[in-house]
């Protein structure tokens, strides 16, 4: 009977143990110990409850890390896991006690805020995270920084929402100010009537584009060595009768959706090549220069529209190579089998091809030059941003431009906003830039007096 006491004891340990370790796989995220998405879900809607019967509020922060691709790509995973555990611990040591720290996934983490006795206080919180991640993290591989994208949602017993209504507007809120760079952004009334405009922007598309109202600024590229704009990239622009000029962010993604960006992206190229060719003709004893245009997937992976660009082209009177035209990494990656024929195709035409957004994705570079068709790539912006701030970024834009070099390939540093990015992309071996420092991007009329030749002509300096 002893024997037999101490045996169904022993198994009786084991089986809790075994209890304790399934229920803390369920509640803590593998990784970085933190709260889990479903664990997280269930004790906001507690908390919910709680502050509606005490008149209380709750807030919720939506973080996402800025540019962590950028990072854990290079670094591989290993590092990119180590770095994903040192913000867990720092953002729980940020918050307050009360708080509950989760994990989305990835690179998305959530803040529960409750006890809080005013809709603003959750304001404060989101201040003091953005504050302590403006410190950089010491890795083996050096200084990185780490900031995070923060959107935040408030719920009281006025103004109620479900767990996941209010995890869902905090990240809508989040991309907003992501895409705006704001570094944090409130959700609001005006983003929920947004989301209502979204129909309201669909049904206008195809009336917006029979009227004419889609347009196209341009925006130098310039050499440093030969001191002057040697390309210009074409960006498409919505001159709306009632909100005026709107950028691709208002429109874009919504008119992938709705099937009308191939519609969208032939505006684009008959009026860069029409523009191109009065440029030509008004301007013939001027130095030679690019025009760029940007593909969407639905041009990429239509068998017919190389012999749309041959007849654009044809028409405009422009030499095929004068046409620079750009497919984001991501795309040329996920779609690579169906792109490179059609890519084939217009490099045969004589148009050269430039990977856009380059950095972004693992392992791209092996196969852009299975491809053997790209001339031309431009570093992501995210990446560019980060010169100066940590040793991640200027040893991913010197890698790029050594291996690019190695291959013949032409390297342009997108998004150039201040001199000391411009100083050390160009230490790194890049000579080309493009970028808000040179000049924003601009109607064609702005080019009238001067030509597209406008920086190499004073108006923008590119000297030191």
């Amino acid at each position: 009977m002893l024997i037999g006491a101490v045996a169904a004891g022993a198994v009786g340990a084991a089986g809790r143990q075994r209890l304790r370790d399934l229920e803390q796989r369920a509640t803590r995220d593998g990784l970085t110990g933190l709260t889990t998405r479903d664990e997280l879900h269930s004790r906001l809607e507690a908390s919910l409850s709680a502050a509606y019967r005490h008149d209380g509020v709750v807030g919720v922060l939506f973080l996402d890390l800025d540019g962590f691709k950028t990072i854990n790509d290079p670094l591989g995973h290993d590092a990119g896991d180590e770095l994903l555990k040192a913000f867990a611990d720092r953002l729980s040591d940020t918050v307050r006690s009360e708080d509950i720290v989760g994990r989305m996934g990835g690179d998305e983490f959530v803040v529960v805020c409750t006890g809080l006795d005013r809709p603003t206080a959750v304001h404060d919180v989101a201040i003091k995270i953005r504050a302590e991640f403006a410190r950089p993290f010491e890795q083996d591989e050096g200084s990185v920084m780490m900031t995070p994208s923060i959107g935040i949602a408030t719920a009281n017993r006025r103004e109620p929402a479900s767990a996941t209504e209010l995890i869902a507007r905090a990240d809508q809120a989040m991309y907003r100010a992501k895409r705006g760079r704001l570094g944090i952004q409130q959700y609001n009334d005006d983003q929920r009537d947004g989301e209502l405009d979204r129909l309201a922007v669909e049904r206008a598309l195809v009336p917006a584009l029979a009227d004419g109202q889609f347009h196209v600024h341009y925006q130098p590229i310039v050499s440093r060595r030969e001191q002057r704009t040697v390309g210009l990239e074409g960006l498409i622009r919505w001159q709306h009768p009632i909100h005026g000029v709107l950028g691709p962010d208002r429109f874009l993604t919504i008119a992938e959706e709705a099937g009308v960006v191939a519609r969208l992206g032939e505006v684009v190229l008959r009026e860069v090549a029409a523009q191109t060719s009065v440029w030509n003709h008004f301007y013939a004893n001027e130095p030679s220069f690019s025009v760029s245009v940007n593909l969407a997937e639905r041009q990429l992976v239509d068998p017919s529209f190389p012999d749309r660009v041959a007849d654009i082209v044809g028409w405009a009177g422009i030499p095929a190579s004068q046409l620079h035209l750009e497919v984001r990494e991501e795309l040329l990656l996920r779609r690579a089998d169906d792109e490179s024929r059609v890519l084939q195709r217009l490099s045969e035409l004589g148009c050269r091809i430039v990977i856009d957004d380059f950095g972004n994705s693992h392992g791209s570079f092996t196969r852009i030059r299975e491809l053997d068709i790209v001339s031309l790539v431009k570093i992501d912006r995210s990446i560019i941003a980060r010169l100066g701030h940590d040793n991640v970024s200027r040893t991913v834009v010197g890698a790029t431009a050594a291996m690019a070099t190695s291959v013949g390939m032409d390297v342009i540093a997108e998004g150039i906003e201040t001199i000391e990015q411009r100083d050390i992309a160009e230490s790194l071996g890049i000579d080309l830039m493009q970028g808000y420092l040179f000049q924003a991007p601009q109607p064609a009329t702005s080019y009238d007096r001067t030509g597209p030749l406008a920086v190499s002509r004073g108006e923008i300096d590119l000297s030191d």
